[in-house]
């Protein structure tokens, strides 16, 4: 944990260096199904690399949301044009909800040519950046990086997944769509 909470986080540093946080140009849209070499881990690997259970605890209510917000029945993401195992996701925050972070993962794939990477098959996942005030961080992840890990790499694998009831929020948005009595 010393060795990893001192270790600069390269993703940090290419996403800003090459500014891609604004280059829209260099990202191509995907749907979960496109990224079929995305490593696939259990709980323990995200445990491990979440440093806890927190950030994994959240990180159903997280994906519903954007499921939800994005109005689309498939979790969307961007893939980098010229190298295969980079990709962006932008999830919105859960305190401001007008405000998008974008995550960016770098993970191994069978056909990466990337003198960068680790290279290691114990560890799948080469470095993640996101742009919320506790993203960039290399020990531990934020709830959003642990989100897309948890979904891309273990949920989306799982016949049963159980997402947070949604009967309360239908309830006040039902509430939302009636008259107002007038009082006599």
């Amino acid at each position: 944990m010393l060795q990893r909470s001192t270790t600069p986080n390269v993703v940090q540093a290419r996403v800003e260096v090459d500014n891609l946080r604004l280059r829209n140009a260099q990202w191509r849209r995907l749907n979960y199904c496109d990224v079929a070499d995305f490593p696939i881990f259990d709980l323990n690997y995200l445990k491990d690399l979440t440093v806890g259970i927190y950030q994994i605890n959240l990180a159903s209510s997280y994906i519903q949301d954007k499921l939800l917000r994005d109005n689309d029945e498939e979790f969307q993401l961007d893939q980098h044009f010229n190298e295969p195992g980079f990709l962006r996701i932008r999830l919105y925050s859960r305190f401001r909800n007008a405000t998008r972070h974008q995550i960016f993962i770098s993970y191994e794939t069978d056909n990466r040519d990337d003198e960068n990477a680790a290279h290691n098959p114990n560890e799948p996942i080469n470095g993640y950046y996101c742009t919320c005030q506790s993203g960039a961080r290399t020990l531990g992840t934020c709830a959003h990086v642990a989100s897309v890990l948890w979904y891309l790499g273990f949920a989306r694998h799982q016949e049963n997944i159980k997402y947070p009831d949604m009967s309360l929020l239908n309830t006040v948005l039902d509430a939302a769509d009636r008259e107002i009595p007038h009082n006599p």
